[in-house]
């Protein structure tokens, strides 16, 4: 039998639900607006005046908060509702369905069924790139659901702050996974975009009906986060990659609209964008640290949560608790259990290395950096009397740029790169076009003529994309003076 969850006014209404709602697992919020319940409340009184504006304000008082009826109980507000064994028993806190117990995991370092810790998918090995499309699907009215852009960019950077383990942040004592996350700056046709949608559509805000199939961007080139009432859990995914998913419309994230971002309105403790974290940790390959329970410590990586380096969890936990249920520490503080968002603050590293794997095998088409790496550059500057000497070929992310000088006159020449630029003469009438007091990115040594030239590769790293890093030369002999400077060629890293 469905369970049905409803929102209405004091006192409790009967029970609706949408027939064309297609609810994640089986659930359903109703939401009444506030003007229909104020217009039938001035109805209902009859009373003299004094007493009609005494009653109405004592029942306005009592609408300040809704009420959710969950499996025949009432709840005054979300987070009543949260803190109550209903929610923690239904497991709404995340909403991602069992594994089917039939389906045959693919083999892989990082299958459904088993983790292979490899060095090929440590963090060191470069940084991964994922585009993000957010869905933001409000009720047919657009009175729920409202997401501004500022509160979904709050979101991204929450992601990268806890994938990335910034400094400073909550997540600042995990592990940096290398892995960042950017709003799509290209659509599926190569238009410029925001990287946001806005849908309204009470089946689609329900959760209900193949939404996806309308809204979904290339779920191979595109991490897809739709925000709606997620079928009564604060988030989920349909599916661990692994499970065969991938590239289908319906492969995606979902996120309670309330959840979403900085501060979002449901309040706390979940109101600190942890359940996206958290859904995006299943997206990657992850499971819950309670999978299986206190599974067998010997044969971690093929029981459990399919990592070793997070102590077995008898159970999920709520709140932030110091709890040992396997005869060891639980993980209260890593990102897949079910803790207050402040309490968490990690993956662990062999979590990591588990996402990293199910980004090469499973999401091979997702990672690439922003649009603005498209296209490698150099910028030629030259003034006064300085040299026009220096020469540089365009710096290609995992190739190599090269450097050449002509030195006629003179012996040997220097090249350095900076980070940023400068335009000042000097008085020998050569002027610097380098900020020497910036950030030293490339200092050749000294090279011989008549044409110096040196190589160096550009790391296969997309987080260089768009760095421009500012060149000069000087020219030298044997002596430090006296000396000359060339243009300038300022190398702008991309594609």
């Amino acid at each position: 039998m469905p369970l049905f969850v409803s929102v209405s006014p004091h006192p409790p209404g009967p029970l609706t639900s949408d027939p064309n709602s297609d609810p994640h697992p089986t659930l359903t919020f109703i939401q009444m607006k506030n003007a229909t319940v104020f217009a039938a409340l001035g109805a209902a009184i009859l009373a003299s005046s004094a007493t009609a504006q005494t009653a109405q304000r004592h029942q306005e008082a009592q609408l300040q908060e809704p009420v959710i009826q969950v499996g025949g109980q009432s709840f005054g507000t979300w987070q009543e509702f949260q803190q109550s064994t209903t929610f923690k028993s239904l497991g709404l806190r995340c909403g991602l369905p069992p594994a089917d117990p039939n389906f045959r995991f693919p083999a892989s370092d990082c299958s459904g069924s088993s983790t292979t810790i490899k060095p090929e998918y440590n963090p060191a090995n470069g940084l991964i790139q994922i585009p993000v499309v957010v869905h933001v699907i409000m009720n047919g009215a657009g009175t729920q659901g409202v997401i501004s852009d500022a509160k979904v960019q709050s979101q991204i950077d929450i992601l990268n702050e806890d994938f990335r383990a910034m400094a400073g942040t909550n997540g600042a004592g995990g592990t940096d996974t290398m892995v960042q996350f950017y709003l799509a700056d290209r659509d599926p046709s190569n238009n410029p975009t925001t990287g946001i949608t806005r849908s309204m559509n009470n089946t689609w805000f329900n959760d209900g009906g193949t939404y996806y199939n309308s809204l979904a961007w290339d779920t191979n080139r595109y991490l897809n986060i739709y925000t709606n009432q997620a079928g009564g859990a604060l988030g989920y995914v349909p599916s661990l990659p692994q499970g065969g998913l991938v590239g289908s419309n319906s492969d995606r994230v979902v996120i309670l609209w309330s959840t979403f971002g900085l501060n979002g309105p449901f309040g706390p403790p979940y109101n600190k964008g942890r359940t996206a974290t958290h859904e995006v940790g299943h997206y990657l390959g992850l499971y819950h640290t309670f999978q299986g329970g206190c599974a067998s410590a010997a044969s971690c990586y093929t029981n459990g949560d399919r990592i070793c380096d997070t102590n077995p969890d008898g159970g999920s936990h709520f709140g932030c608790p110091n709890t040992s249920s396997c005869s060891s520490p639980d993980p209260v503080k890593n990102y897949m259990e079910y803790t207050d968002d402040l309490c968490m603050d990690n993956f662990t590293p062999e979590q990591t290395n588990r996402m990293r794997c199910t980004i090469e095998h499973f999401r091979p088409n997702l990672a690439r950096p922003p649009a603005a790496c498209v296209a490698a550059g150099v910028t030629h500057r030259i003034a006064g009397s300085n040299l026009d000497v220096y020469t540089a070929t365009a710096p290609v992310i995992g190739q190599n740029v090269t450097f050449t000088v002509d030195t006629s006159g003179f012996q040997f020449a220097q090249i350095f790169g900076v980070g940023s630029a400068l335009s000042r003469p000097l008085d020998s009438g050569d002027w610097l076009l380098i900020n020497i007091d910036s950030t030293i990115l490339f200092n050749s040594g000294l090279l011989s003529g008549p044409i110096a030239q040196t190589s160096a590769v550009i790391a296969n790293d997309p987080s260089m994309c768009g760095i421009t890093i500012y060149t000069q030369a000087k020219l030298v002999n044997g002596t430090p003076r006296p000396l000359r400077l060339t243009n300038s060629q300022d190398l702008r890293i991309g594609n």
